[in-house]
């Protein structure tokens, strides 16, 4: 009985032993030839295999091969190798994306993380098929990451069915390049764009805009931006350095604004004023301290067109001035909300002259204000208890992140 039992024992280790053999023979097999046998295999089959990447590479590659040309969108998210894989994107990204490319395909969502060891902002993995500039029926278009436009002066664009582009990619573009694309899209109506350059051509954005969201990073002085969008309806622009904003005309239907704009100096606050006032008819308006620095930090009042529509008004400033700030708020007559972020100190500048009546909007429609970053200095208290006391149909009011010790802010609480 022993004997049999230890027989059969060693029969079963044999097999055992057999079977791994095998695995181990398949594991090694070229990735050209395991990717083939498993392309045959059902899903459920490659996914059990526990081939890690090659699973992966040969689940999309069977979806694809199964229904090349009836794809109508396509959302990648790759990170990076986990078995270091640098071929990757170059055989089996490429590969994907040329497969979807065609008169079908109407979204395109691509999110390539750069490789590891790869810290070249002027080389980026992965270059755009060029057919992906020609495709009829593409309506939405979204690259992030590495990637890289391979746009030249010979590349025929055309993208009549596009509304909506999204691109923020690594490395160096060049502005031309930008256009040349936006040039392609006659219909485009959401563009939300973010790219490093270092050239000083203008940005010619198209007139079909209704959303426009445009961060442009340089090292010094970034392009212009040349913009006559009578339908634009929403416009953000972050982190960009500018010497002047040209052509910024038709404006008029903007109903919210966001302005982060780092002008070099004072020398460049009226092209920033300009770009401003053709933004007085929004109803929601939010800047930056790097806005506000230059517009409320300036020695001598500007002259702020009226604000006749706007009803939220979001400050972030880089120090606090009341008569600056009231000064703004004798332009906007119809403001309900106020938004205050103060990040510094008191003023290092005197400022603007005292207003000597309370603005229009605090007697009849403010109702609602936050301030944030008080710190106890007279100024900011004198401006609170103005709007306390003339803010006839205030119903909240609150100060927050208020960074005094518990007497003094007992005291101005009383």
């Amino acid at each position: 009985m022993a004997s049999a039992q230890t027989t059969m024992a060693e029969s079963n280790s044999k097999r055992r032993k057999a079977s791994e053999e095998k695995d181990d023979r398949i594991s090694s097999l070229p990735e050209d030839v395991l990717n083939h046998i498993l392309s045959y295999l059902p899903t459920k089959t490659i996914v059990s295999t526990g081939q890690r990447l090659a699973s992966f590479v040969v689940l999309v590659n069977n979806v694809l091969l199964r229904n090349p040309s009836g794809i109508r969108k396509m959302r990648l998210n790759c990170a990076h190798s986990i078995i270091n894989d640098n071929n990757l994107r170059a055989r089996s990204v490429d590969s994907w994306v040329r497969v979807v490319i065609g008169p079908h395909l109407e979204e395109l969502d691509l999110d390539l993380l750069p490789d590891l060891d790869d810290d070249d902002l002027d080389g980026p993995n992965f270059k755009l098929p060029l057919s992906l500039f020609t495709c009829p029926n593409l309506v939405s278009l979204s690259l992030c990451n590495a990637i890289h436009l391979n746009i030249q002066s010979f590349t025929t664009i055309s993208l009549p069915s596009l509304k909506i582009l999204l691109i923020d990619i690594f490395g160096y573009v060049e502005v031309p390049m930008v256009n040349a694309l936006l040039c392609g899209c006659p219909n485009i109506e959401v563009l939300d764009l973010k790219f490093l350059t270092n050239s000083l051509d203008n940005v010619c954005l198209p007139p079909t805009l209704k959303r426009l969201k445009i961060g442009i990073e340089s090292k010094e002085v970034g392009p212009s931006l040349e913009i006559n969008a009578p339908d634009l309806e929403y416009i953000n622009i972050y982190q960009y350095s500018f010497s002047d904003v040209l052509n910024m005309k038709n404006l008029h239907n903007v109903i919210e604004a966001s302005l982060d704009l780092m002008p070099f100096s004072y020398d460049f606050v009226v092209p920033l004023l300009k770009l401003l006032n053709n933004l007085s008819r929004a109803k929601h308006l939010v800047l930056s301290d790097s806005t506000t620095k230059w517009l409320l930090g300036e020695p001598r009042d500007l002259l702020f067109q009226e604000f006749c529509n706007l009803l939220h008004l979001d400050l972030t400033l880089p120090w606090f001035s009341s008569n600056s700030l009231l000064s703004l708020l004798h332009k906007c007559p119809i403001l309900r909300v106020l938004k205050i972020r103060n990040k510094e100190k008191q003023s290092p500048i005197l400022g603007w002259a005292p207003q000597p009546t309370a603005p229009n909007c605090l007697v009849s429609h403010l109702t609602f204000i936050e301030f944030k970053g008080f710190r106890g200095f007279s100024d900011e208290i004198s401006f609170v208890e103005d709007v306390l006391q003339k803010g006839l149909v205030l119903k909240t009011v609150i100060i927050a992140d208020i960074t005094v010790d518990q007497g003094k802010k007992y005291d101005i609480l009383k």
